[in-house]
């Protein structure tokens, strides 16, 4: 009798571990589980963690790639990330910061648009604004913009020297320096030709490509994608990414060790089960946005959790931290969450409508609820301000400038 206690007790033991585990490694992104197993492997050396070598191979590709980069060069996001480092900003935006600088080009502009990149992440517009801001300071200046004239206008205001007519010539007169017609410049502006040349040679003066003098690895090595996702007319192919997924071995023959190193085999296992399934559901539920560009459906946790027989909990943590590569973009799987399809059309309105008013007039609730009515979106007024709160959008009063 005490001895099959004593193995229920031990079973019981052994599947709560399993769970334990389990649970813990579904929510994690592919950065928090590789800190996490080196952690483990840490305290239980006689547990080897083997991590997939690099997708490079040895051809020629490579080897002019390594060449390129040189000793001295260094590489911009480890250059971007010690200055992160030394902030004392909020963890949200610190993250948002990590996320922007991990999704720039090889001139140090970010990839895609604010917008798009902000609705990627899932990150609230007045919080993304800071951490663009703060992005817009940090060495080397103008990096992080999304376009040329963006980029030069942020290293003006960094050195105090932006003023409206500068900024008209960038954003109208940048052709004319390049071809040198500065009389142009003169004429349309009605500045003398000796203060056009000031000014060009102040805009000369300026880095075009901030990312000069760095090396910047694209492929992302702190938002890595767990699912690879290809696009056809009329289907959509969902792969795990399996080449950052590392195995695990015992050194030595040891009882306890030996269990934990199979919950975590086993772990990792379901987790990749566990994001296919889900993957594959949300993204072909919404396969008419993906491939027609269509509006997004609305889809829940709960009807994901009923079609796919799984936990609501183990849903939302399937899809926390997670990330795919479409189209050759990095997104986050929650962006194709939608609670309610005409709730995310509003708030898109909204959004839109509040990025095109007027700075120093800014719209009210009211103002922005007749705006909807125009579009035949009704909706009650104090709609509008929970929809701008979710947002992350301050009432009119706060952004007036």
């Amino acid at each position: 009798m005490d001895f099959k206690l004593g193995l229920d007790q031990s079973l019981k033991l052994n599947l709560s571990m399993e769970m334990k585990i389990s649970i813990e490694i579904l929510k994690m992104s592919l950065k928090e589980l590789k800190e996490y197993l080196e952690k483990e492997s840490t305290k239980n050396s006689n547990i080897e963690i083997i991590f997939p070598k690099s997708s490079f191979s040895k051809n020629e590709d490579y080897e002019n790639y390594i060449e390129n980069i040189g000793e001295e060069d260094e590489s911009l996001i480890d250059f971007l990330e010690e200055q992160i480092g030394y902030l004392e900003v909020k963890r949200e935006i610190r993250d948002i910061l990590e996320y922007l600088i991990n999704n720039l080009d090889e001139r140090g502009y970010l990839i895609s648009s604010l917008e798009e990149l902000r609705r990627s992440g899932g990150f609230k517009l007045n919080i993304f604004k800071d951490a663009i801001k703060i992005l817009h300071t940090l060495e080397p200046l103008g990096v992080g913009a999304t376009n040329l004239v963006e980029c030069l206008k942020i290293q003006l205001e960094n050195k105090g020297i932006l003023t409206e007519t500068l900024s008209n010539i960038l954003e109208r007169n940048l052709e004319d320096i390049a071809t040198g017609d500065f009389k142009k410049i003169s004429l349309e502006r009605d500045i003398p030709l000796v203060k056009v040349k000031e000014y060009v040679n102040t805009i000369k003066s300026l880095n075009p490509k901030p990312a000069r003098g760095f090396y910047v690895n694209r492929r992302i090595d702190y938002i890595i994608p767990d699912l690879f996702v290809e696009t056809d007319k009329e289907e959509i192919i969902v792969n795990l990414n399996e080449s950052v997924i590392p195995k695990i071995r015992l050194k030595s023959e040891g009882k306890k060790d030996q269990m934990l190193a199979l919950a975590l085999g086993k772990a990792l296992v379901k987790r990749g089960e566990t994001l296919l399934k889900v993957g594959k559901y949300v993204l072909n539920y919404q396969k008419d946005y993906i491939l027609f560009s269509k509006n997004l459906k609305t889809l829940r946790v709960k009807d994901i959790a009923y079609n796919l027989n799984l936990h609501e909990s183990t849903i939302s943590r399937a899809l926390k931290d997670k990330f795919i590569k479409i189209n050759g973009k990095i997104e986050n799987l929650k962006k194709y969450i939608i609670l309610d399809d005409k709730t995310e059309l509003i708030k898109r309105e909204i959004l839109k409508i509040i990025e095109n008013e007027d700075k120093k007039n800014p719209l009210s609730d009211e103002k922005i609820l007749l705006k909807l009515a125009e579009k035949n979106l009704l909706v009650q007024r104090r709609t509008i301000g929970k929809y701008r709160e979710e947002l992350g959008i301050q009432s009119s009063r706060k952004r007036k400038k």
